[in-house]
């Protein structure tokens, strides 16, 4: 069985790995390698994850005693609008539910939630998840990523 539960400091290597195998395994068709080492780096820091830790609700999925996925929820828990930065599962446990267990255990911590939102790289093979969990299609932007150009996908679901 596994268990969502908050995140403690003693996980961030374990977030870390999972970051590392599932950016690799989702992105390497559309974000160059390189790209994606400096945003891991960053992302992933001892001092980002810090802050997350301390200022966002930081959710992870156990089963026998090993992390096999995470969800960042940003926004303090009285807030409308909530936002997940990111969910990854690990590629051996996706399709089991567990990324659904996450969204919806972060969505409990909030109290009245209306909408949540999130940015997807276009090109994600894992949008059809959100399409699924009722996920819409806000709109699309072209930017810059660490260098890069990039389509961000913002997508919002209605929690009311």
């Amino acid at each position: 069985m596994v268990i969502i539960r908050e995140m403690k400091k003693s996980d961030t290597d374990s977030i870390r790995k999972i970051a590392a195998l599932t950016w690799k395994h989702t992105y390497s068709e559309i974000i160059p390698e390189a790209i994606q080492s400096k945003v891991l780096n960053d992302a992933y820091s001892n001092e980002e994850m810090d802050n997350r830790l301390n200022s966002s609700l930081t959710l992870v999925a156990e089963y026998k005693d090993e992390i096999t996925g995470y969800a960042f929820f940003s926004g303090d828990l009285t807030k409308k609008d909530i936002y997940l930065e990111s969910i990854y599962i690990h590629s051996s446990f996706q399709g089991q539910g567990i990324g659904k267990q996450l969204l919806s255990t972060g969505i409990n911590y909030y109290r009245n939630p209306s909408t949540l939102s999130l940015t997807v790289y276009k090109g994600n093979p894992n949008i059809v998840f959100y399409e699924k969990e009722g996920f819409k299609v806000v709109k699309e932007n072209t930017g810059d990523f660490y260098g890069h150009p990039m389509v961000f996908i913002m997508m919002a679901k209605d929690l009311k």
